[in-house]
């Protein structure tokens, strides 16, 4: 059995939930060095700012870890928004199999005055790159995730866990060798953060004399 139908049989089983409602981000194709400014709105979860690191971690691999804030609609605190996640390049496009195909990994954190949200997820982004004028490229892609998100201190299931499905669409815009554009929606549902729909913008940077895929 090849890689590539492996990967259609586990897509349908993964997705949900980052560290907060926010999109991951995650591109199907791997970095050697990338640093992600974004800024993303949850509905009822209110808006957030994020910065996320991604580094290659070895041949196929990369680590990332994120950190932010929150500010919740209504009456609400700000939420400290940390965590971290790895890649695995399962495949490259090609003429057999035309998606390039990342599986992901990590654990997330929010929280503010005793009222924490961590959340496991498992996922897998797929995606194609397609050439444009000079090197600008497009990338649409789509990272479904399962998480086991667990909260200590909600109305509704307080310190029990429980498992969330959502997916990211969105597509990548790279406008030079270091800058690219990024937009993503989620859609998932969250009970312990509001809302699972959230849409986010980004700006990832790559520094100058590292390779991009």
């Amino acid at each position: 059995m090849n890689r590539p139908f492996l990967a259609l049989l586990f897509l349908p089983l993964v997705a949900q939930g980052q560290s907060y409602t926010h999109p991951s981000f995650q591109l199907p194709t791997l970095v050697e060095r990338e640093y992600n400014f974004a800024a993303a709105d949850g509905g009822r979860a209110g808006a957030s700012l994020l910065f996320q690191w991604r580094e290659a971690a070895a041949p196929r691999w990369q680590l990332g870890v994120d950190a932010g804030l929150a500010d919740p609609d209504g009456n609400a605190s700000s939420r400290l928004v940390l965590g971290g996640h790895a890649a695995y390049e399962l495949t490259r496009a090609s003429e057999e199999f035309p998606f390039d195909v990342a599986l992901t990994g990590g654990v997330g954190f929010s929280g503010v005055d005793g009222h924490n949200v961590v959340r496991i997820p498992l996922g897998a982004s797929f995606g194609h790159r397609f050439a444009l004028d000079g090197r600008m490229s497009l990338t649409p892609f789509a990272h479904p995730r399962l998480s086991f998100d667990r909260c200590n201190d909600c109305k509704a299931g307080s310190g029990e866990g429980k498992l969330n499905i959502a997916v990211d669409l969105g597509t990548s815009l790279q406008m030079t060798e270091q800058v690219a554009l990024r937009i993503a929606a989620t859609a998932g549902g969250s009970d312990y953060v509001g809302s699972g729909n959230g849409i986010g913008l980004s700006i990832a940077w790559t520094p100058k004399g590292l390779r991009k895929p």
